[in-house]
């Protein structure tokens, strides 16, 4: 039987507010210094995508915490490299850079589209970015949950705000 949203919330929130020092514990262990945000926000969300399989009857919130965030940490090394991999590999795709025949105000535009698109609540932005990366309705209501129909209204009325804000931004 799935958790109710509100008992994952709950239980979240206790596992955040009463063993955030397994986590700290944990990233201290595992992690260098400029990465231990990035791995407590990665032991975060797997506790968070994992509370739906904790059982009380079993072990305490504690002992799942130390579990999955262990596990987290220990695969934590593991992905790194391999992010650091696809970096080296998106480094030489040309269609991520400016061309030749881009200019500063073409980089400025691209500039302030990402700003403006990092104003937008986190659903909408992940359904532009996946519009933008020219994902299908059907294909985006997959990724994020939503029916098809849902998606294509947030992304028609995400077009108008960014419309809007268009029309605010002097061009540079």
């Amino acid at each position: 039987m799935p958790m109710a949203p509100s008992t994952r919330e709950s239980l979240f929130a206790e596992a955040v507010q009463q063993h955030m020092g397994i986590f700290l514990k944990m990233t201290y262990g595992f992690a260098l210094p400029a990465d231990r945000d990035d791995l407590v926000q990665e032991m975060l969300l797997a506790v968070w995508q994992a509370l739906p399989a904790f059982d009380e009857g079993r072990c305490k919130l504690s002992t799942f915490i130390y579990r999955v965030t262990s596990n987290r940490a220990m695969n934590w090394r593991r992905s790194g490299l391999r992010y650091g991999r696809r970096l080296e590999a998106l480094q030489n795709c040309p269609q991520l850079t400016l061309d030749a025949g881009e200019t500063a105000a073409d980089a400025a535009r691209l500039d302030w589209l990402y700003a403006t698109i990092r104003l937008l609540p986190p659903l909408d932005r992940s359904l532009l970015m996946l519009h933008l990366d020219r994902l299908a309705h059907a294909e985006i209501a997959e990724v994020t949950g939503l029916t098809e129909t849902n998606v294509g209204v947030r992304l028609h009325r995400i077009k108008r705000w960014l419309a809007d804000q268009k029309g605010d931004h002097d061009e540079p």
